[in-house]
């Protein structure tokens, strides 16, 4: 949550940095070569931030596997009727 909200205002700032590089005169391009490296640094960081969340849903099985060993036969019930509803209308 930490990491997703930290990117979301680079990119905020990227956009406005952006903005702030177009409008200058023709010929002050240090505003774009700024924005160039702002930019790298967002697929950067995107790029680490995506591949954490891409290998923890690789993982998810495991990791509900586990849950699902420690949850009381109760629990475990309770889910499987929560998740083996069938409405009316396509029942045999």
């Amino acid at each position: 949550m930490t990491a997703g909200t930290i990117l979301g205002i680079a990119l905020l700032v990227t956009f406005v940095l952006s903005i702030a590089a177009i409008v200058q005169r023709n010929h002050v391009t240090i505003g774009l070569v700024i924005l160039n490296y702002a930019l790298l640094i967002d697929a950067i960081g995107i790029l680490v931030i995506g591949t954490f969340i891409w290998m923890f849903t690789l993982k998810e099985r495991a990791n509900f596997h586990v849950l699902w060993l420690a949850a009381s036969p109760a629990s475990r019930i309770t889910i499987q009727n929560q998740v083996s509803y069938v409405p009316e209308r396509f029942a045999i």
